[in-house]
């Protein structure tokens, strides 16, 4: 029998381990909190590998957006903050397990960074796709 989607279960696994460390988000920072940095899990994209009656394979990519936000005007901040974060989020990342499900390939992905600055504010967005061969 085929096993179910698996995006929400990667999201919740993903939050679990992100949470505790840093403020993680499902798709945007919501309630009142305002925090200077943040998690967003992001896009998520699957493909159904290999489907038939004696096996069930996803292939599941999920995009982790890292975030650090400063206030005020001119060159401030750094870009050091979220490369720490990058390196924090790997590491909580690397023996993720997935309930219900046994993880056969997993790797990471570095799409480019995207930077931000106005006139009051600089921010810093690092970007990391997981991307998981789920049975």
């Amino acid at each position: 029998m085929a096993k179910p989607n698996p995006n929400k279960i990667i999201r919740k696994a993903i939050y679990d381990l992100v949470n505790p460390v840093y403020p993680c988000f499902d798709m945007q920072v919501t309630g009142k909190l305002n925090p200077a940095q943040y998690v967003i899990i992001s896009t998520q994209d699957k493909t159904d590998v290999n489907p038939n009656k004696c096996a069930h394979r996803w292939e599941v990519a999920t995009l982790i957006d890292m975030v650090c936000i400063y206030n005020g005007a001119g060159n401030v901040g750094s870009r050091v903050a979220n490369d720490d974060i990058e390196q924090a989020i790997r590491t909580l990342l690397e023996n993720i397990t997935i309930t219900g499900y046994r993880v056969l390939n997993q790797t990471f992905e570095y799409p480019s960074n995207l930077d931000s600055s106005t006139a009051t504010q600089t921010v810093y967005r690092n970007f990391l796709r997981l991307v998981l061969t789920l049975e």
